[in-house]
């Protein structure tokens, strides 16, 4: 039996974590696995308390607590839990600092002139550059949201730099270095495969001159290879970020697509991926939202909003996470004219919703419109109108342009 069945077989054993008394890099590797099935099953707390208690000195731990606080600011866009995300990040940054290859000035100098012997690196240092790169990933999405100030723009932007060059030190490290360990390989695989991947289906969807412009800085954005290197790190090898590389490219074939380019999404890989992952998690509120989504996209308006209502109803830890499939649910009905199913969303999004006001009370307004377009009662919808303008933000510095829009068409 090879190291990798022997690992599934283990794996597939054990329904509960165990307590470690102490935390090596196998053990920290098999802990995550478990916080991850259990996240992925709606099972928030449980993810939670493996790995908090040791998020200050395992760079794992530290990373998952990292993602966890990471995912609960993006969802509630409240300063609280910003800051808390902000801190667990920092923190994480540290701890990978602690386990990475030390290298002197004059060593870096030398990487120029001769070749690294990366036989050298220890299998944690070699992890710990991994995690590295991803939390601080992390920490340039946040710092968008986190201060709208332009410095903290350029900030986030040289964080992003300094991680794609750490992610290309470890496509180096994955392609010169002796493996002994096929179980630690193919878990540093599938996160190189994840960042590379990413990385280069991200910049390929940006404008041309802009493209040329990062390519200049040391940036590459070609599209084939990010997804080839994608669907290496699912299909290939099920490491422990293949789940994380198919939330990626689900991304990119159901959204990114129809909003960013004028071709579909490959309906039928995303088909093929949902029913594998909806059977190791029926109730997992991702994936039934991207199931929803598949459906939308190919005109089952009617399957689209039920698998949309099992998302929202699979889970309540997250409450913020319900106005995601409220959008969706909204929009649905809009498509099937209807306006008072859609009223309702657009309502709730208004109250529940820190995302963006402006846009929900907008939206609100132009469905009661289409309702009822003689409606005696017009002055709550020009009430609306008044409203939305007020809570018109800026995120990384920028207004969104949606809202700039709704201000502007109010003003006409």
């Amino acid at each position: 039996m090879s190291d990798i069945e022997a690992e599934d077989e283990f794996q597939d054993a054990q329904e509960f974590p165990t307590t470690s008394t102490s935390m090596d890099l196998d053990t920290a590797i098999m802990e995550s696995r478990k916080a991850i099935y259990y996240f992925f099953n709606n099972d928030f707390d449980q993810a939670k308390k493996i790995m908090e208690p040791w998020a200050n000195s395992s760079m794992y731990h530290s990373l998952g607590t990292s993602v966890f606080a990471f995912l609960e600011a993006i969802l509630t866009f409240e300063q609280k839990y910003i800051e808390k995300a902000s801190e667990a990040l920092k923190q994480c940054i540290n701890v990978c600092s602690k386990h990475r290859k030390y290298t002197t000035i004059t060593q870096n100098i030398g990487k120029m002139v001769k070749k690294t012997n990366y036989g050298a690196y220890t299998i944690e240092e070699v992890h710990a550059e991994l995690c590295y790169a991803e939390s601080l990933l992390l920490k340039s999405m946040l710092t968008f949201v986190e201060d709208e100030t332009l410095v903290s723009f350029v900030k986030a932007g040289l964080k992003i730099r300094t991680c794609f060059l750490s992610y290309k030190e470890c496509l180096t490290i994955l392609n010169n270095r002796k493996w002994e360990n096929e179980i630690q390989k193919l878990h540093f695989e599938s996160g190189v495969r994840m960042g590379i991947g990413t990385f280069n289906l991200m910049i390929s969807l940006l404008p041309a001159r802009i493209i040329k412009l990062l390519e200049f800085i040391g940036f590459s954005g070609d599209k084939e290879y990010g997804i080839n290197e994608l669907e290496a790190g699912y299909t290939e090898r099920r490491g422990l970020r293949q789940i994380l590389c198919v939330m990626t490219l689900l991304s990119y074939n159901l959204y990114a697509c129809f909003i960013l380019s004028h071709a579909d999404g490959n309906l039928d890989w995303c088909e093929k991926a949902l029913d594998e992952e909806l059977n190791s998690y029926p109730n997992g509120v991702w994936f039934l939202f991207f199931k929803g989504r598949l459906e939308l996209v190919r005109g089952n308006i009617e399957d689209s909003i039920e698998w949309y209502k099992k998302s929202w109803k699979s889970q309540n830890v997250w409450p913020q996470f319900h106005c995601a499939c409220y959008w969706e649910l909204m929009w649905a009905h809009c498509i099937k004219q209807q306006w008072s199913e859609a009223a309702d969303y657009a309502n709730k999004l208004a109250n529940e919703s820190k995302w963006s006001r402006t846009i929900y009370l907008y939206q609100k307004a132009t469905i009661l419109l289409m309702q009822n377009p003689n409606t005696d009662e017009k002055y709550i919808i020009d009430n609306l109108m008044m409203q939305a303008p007020t809570y018109k933000q800026r995120i990384a510095g920028k207004s969104l342009p949606i809202e700039k829009f709704i201000v502007k068409k109010d003003n006409w």
